[in-house]
């Protein structure tokens, strides 16, 4: 759940609140006050005329959506928010705290490997090498926080300006005993005690530690981790630090949380059964380029070729623009990678707004095969286009056909027609 700038979203009651992890900005807001942005039932749909350009252009970025000024915008490129590198090496700093009222019983070493090394494998198989998480941890002792655990609002809806609190008492509790220059993201995680502290919200403002470096991403771990994600809700907090957008919708009105994306992408259900990027995250984040990319950005029909998201080498999307913030997508999902445990395996299309904020369905798969009941739990588990008969073909509903007409092992070949 992404709290934004001057925004304040309720917390879901019911039990399984763990799933709505929460990202939230600093921003002055005033407690109670909630403005949920409604959701839309689909995008926008506009008339596309027949265009003299190039209908296929391998390489160039041509269909990349620029970033918009909703929150966590899918478009790709700079923006003026800085976010934590995702190239490279990010550096985080893990410390431990208990609280007056939930002394912790455990080692720190024990909560310490919940997070590693998984976090930082999941993150070198899916970025194939292209990002260490290195996570320096002070396994010293717990940091005593100076307020009872349950004085923090975890069940009440948190703020923005209430998590500050809660990050800046950690903080203060650190005191100069700890160097945090070159941090990137901060990790704090409660003691198994603090029953409390629910769920793991990420905090995007800046914070200034005991010896004075200012710490830009904070990522507040709860409950939910060593109770029901284990390391993956590291993967996916530090996905927004990153500056991807939460997948599942974030509004409290009971909506599926996998409603928008199924398992696809460890930016929606963090459990899912295909936890892996989408093509176009891991084209945001820099670790597939622009010549991995086919644009189709005007009438016509093209054929292409496509390798899975959990391999390396070769094309990795089709990307057929609509027009400035929105296109369509064709990738494809296999058993490589991350995506070990996939319960169903084809080309995979989706929407992308870049208009479209985080929580509100930025990104949208197209099922082909609606009402089947899914596999692994969730209807969009199998929404994989294949050479089946019957499932071979998506259209969108302004002009877009996109047909799978042949498969080689785990390459698919598809035709493109946009009228």
């Amino acid at each position: 759940m992404k709290i934004q700038s001057n925004q304040l979203l309720g917390l879901a009651p019911w039990g399984l609140l763990c799933l709505w992890t929460q990202v939230v900005e600093a921003c002055p807001t005033a407690p109670g006050s909630f403005s949920i942005p409604s959701l839309r039932a689909g995008f926008p749909l506009q008339s596309h005329p027949s265009r003299s350009l190039n209908s296929r252009a391998a390489g160039n970025g041509a269909c990349k959506l620029k970033p918009t000024s909703v929150d966590l915008s899918e478009g790709v490129g700079a923006t003026d928010q800085t976010f934590a590198p995702s190239t490279g090496t990010l550096n985080a700093y893990m410390i431990f705290v208990d609280f007056p009222d939930a002394p912790a019983s455990e080692a720190t070493e024990e909560l310490h490997q919940l997070f590693v090394p998984g976090a930082p494998d999941w993150y070198t198989k899916s970025s194939f090498g292209q990002l260490s998480l290195d996570i320096t941890t002070d396994t010293s002792r717990f940091y005593r926080m100076p307020k009872a655990s349950t004085s923090y609002p975890y069940d009440r809806g948190i703020t923005s300006e209430l998590l500050a609190e809660y990050i800046q008492d950690a903080l203060d509790s650190v005191g100069k005993a700890i160097n945090f220059a070159g941090t990137d993201v901060l990790y704090i995680v409660p003691t198994k005690a603090a029953k409390h502290i629910s769920f793991s919200p990420t905090y995007m403002g800046e914070l200034t530690a005991g010896d004075g470096t200012i710490i830009s991403k904070t990522v507040t771990f709860g409950q939910d981790a060593p109770d029901s994600w284990g390391f993956l809700v590291m993967n996916h907090e530090t996905g927004h630090t990153m500056g991807l957008p939460d997948l599942y919708p974030s509004s409290d009105t009971g909506d599926s949380t996998t409603m928008y994306v199924g398992g696809h992408d460890i930016m929606g259900l963090i459990s899912g059964a295909l936890p892996d990027y989408f093509a176009w995250h891991k084209w945001k984040l820099g670790w597939f380029s622009d010549d991995q990319f086919d644009c189709v950005d005007g009438a016509g029909s093209t054929t292409h070729t496509i390798t899975p998201v959990g391999t390396k080498e070769g094309v990795k999307g089709v990307v057929v623009r609509r027009d400035e913030s929105t296109a369509i997508v064709a990738e494809v999902r296999t058993k490589d990678g991350a995506d070990s445990s996939a319960c169903s395996t084809g080309v995979l299309v989706y929407t992308v707004s870049s208009s479209t904020g985080s929580g509100q369905g930025p990104i949208r798969v197209h099922d082909a095969t609606p009402s089947s009941g899914g596999c692994g739990g969730y209807e969009l588990n199998d929404a994989h286009f294949t050479t089946e008969t019957g499932r071979e073909t998506f259209v969108s509903e302004d002009g877009v056909k996109i047909t799978v007409v042949g498969q080689k092992g785990d390459e698919y070949t598809i035709a493109v027609e946009v009228a």
